[in-house]
């Protein structure tokens, strides 16, 4: 993270029922409260994780690396770093992606369109969008999100980094 203490939220909404009239009465009886659905899988527990704590992967000998920050059956949140020069090839992720790059800077394509990026750039990636990326001189250090964790068992493949002592 940066000397500033950059703080970054995602807030994720949902909403029930949102194509019904509006009910008669101001409040709904209990019955008539949308119950969420239960996970496929069971619940997992809450957990707090330091950096140091986060299962670390690289690829390319550390050409770039990932720490899994928070791994839930809804979403994926890492620390993504590239070497300078790096190159993401073009791909399709089957859910929404989020990128804020903390240092760094590069070009970004999203469905044919370039953008220069860098420090403070936030990228939204809709799910199927077609994005490569080509990093610049510097290290590029960002945080990733995907809105479910299954692109990110790409990472799996990467070697693990063993835990420094």
């Amino acid at each position: 993270m940066s000397r500033d203490g950059l703080a970054i939220f995602f807030v994720i909404a949902m909403t029930a029922g949102c194509d019904r009239a509006p009910a008669a009465k101001s409040e709904p009886a209990p019955a008539e409260v949308a119950k969420p659905e239960p996970p496929n899988s069971p619940p997992l527990p809450a957990a707090v994780t330091s950096l140091a704590q986060a299962e670390h992967r690289q690829k390319g000998g550390g050409a770039a690396q990932i720490w899994a920050l928070a791994r839930g059956h809804n979403a994926f949140l890492g620390k993504l770093e590239m070497a300078p020069g790096g190159k993401v090839p073009e791909h399709r992720d089957p859910t929404e992606e989020y990128i804020h790059i903390l240092s760094g800077a590069g070009k970004f394509t999203i469905d044919g369109q370039s953008h220069e990026v860098g420090p403070g750039t936030t990228i939204y990636m809709p799910p199927g969008a077609l994005v490569s990326f080509e990093n610049g001189a510097e290290p590029l250090v960002a945080i990733q999100v995907f809105a479910g964790p299954e692109p990110a068992a790409k990472y799996d493949a990467w070697e693990k980094v063993p835990a420094s002592p």
